[in-house]
């Protein structure tokens, strides 16, 4: 995503934080608004027609669940968002609406390609906070129905998370990233992990091996605001371009602030060697070369 927004002048250069994000562009009303704001990706959700009541259609429509039903279809949603140069995020909320949409996807391609990326989204494993019986979409079908029908895609396999404190905030074990890392370490395509901002910190001792595992994560938001220490001591403990930030305003502008005033001081001790916290070894050209090779 990082090189199709500085090819098509977005940002300026390939930095995690620079892009920006539009949520739940699923109705016409919002997915206009999405399209004439300064957002730079559309995050958008997916499931099918009266999805689990008898008026059941196989037709995938832009809504977040409880809502079933929509104004929007994702054939409409696909051609209005095509006609611009926004960078795509589907959301998928349930299994049966999937097959149906990469097909859509496939067909969009050969009658008009689809000249950005397209990262395919879906909560694929149990997370924290949540119960047995609120199952997460099915990840094996998920990364099948991908590789047979719309390959040409980035993966984003996600933990369905549940965060209300003080009674409800555990954050990801080591179980969890490595069942999530067995799922996706074979697949041929580019992979970023959605990560719950606010769980961020306290799961990164478990998080920070699954970065070192694969390139990516994408640190989104919930309804509760994340904590700007929490966000910079992501910042200071990851590259750039390995980091995306799906943070609402006004949080994230502070979050560039601060990022911005931080600059080259480490304030936060991730925990490891404390001579590489007190005196990192900066090696530009190894740098340079491990950039090359992750893709962005």
């Amino acid at each position: 995503m990082l090189d199709f927004l500085v090819q098509s002048g977005e940002i300026s250069e390939p930095d995690g934080l620079l892009a920006t994000w539009f949520h739940r562009a699923n109705s016409k009303e919002d997915m206009n608004k999405a399209l004439t704001s300064d957002a730079m990706i559309l995050e958008a959700d997916i499931t099918v027609h009266g999805y689990g009541t008898p008026s059941e259609k196989p037709i995938p429509i832009m809504a977040h669940p409880p809502e079933i039903y929509s104004d929007n279809t994702l054939d409409q949603w696909l051609d209005a968002v095509l006609a611009s140069r926004k960078g795509i995020k589907l959301d998928f909320k349930s299994l049966e609406s999937v097959g149906l949409s990469l097909d859509l996807l496939r067909q969009k391609n050969i009658s008009r390609g689809i000249n950005r990326p397209v990262w395919l989204n879906a909560d694929i494993l149990k997370g924290p906070n949540i119960p047995d019986f609120l199952p997460p979409v099915n990840g094996t079908g998920f990364l099948r129905l991908i590789q047979e029908k719309f390959p040409d895609a980035t993966l984003s396999p996600g933990w369905k998370v549940a965060y209300s404190p003080p009674l409800f905030n555990a954050t990801y074990t080591r179980s969890m990233v490595e069942d999530m890392y067995a799922m996706v370490k074979d697949v041929p395509q580019k992979v970023t992990f959605p990560v719950h901002a606010l769980l961020v910190r306290s799961g990164w001792q478990h998080l920070s091996w699954l970065l070192s595992q694969s390139p990516r994560l994408t640190l989104w938001q919930g309804s509760i605001r994340p904590n700007i220490n929490d966000l910079l001591f992501v910042r200071e403990n990851s590259h750039p371009t390995r980091v995306y930030y799906d943070i609402y305003e006004p949080t994230l502008a502070e979050f560039k602030q601060a990022a911005k005033q931080q600059g080259l001081l480490r304030r936060f001790y991730p925990g490891g060697d404390l001579m590489d916290f007190l005196y990192p070894i900066h090696n530009p050209d190894f740098l340079s070369a491990a950039t090359q090779r992750n893709s962005l």
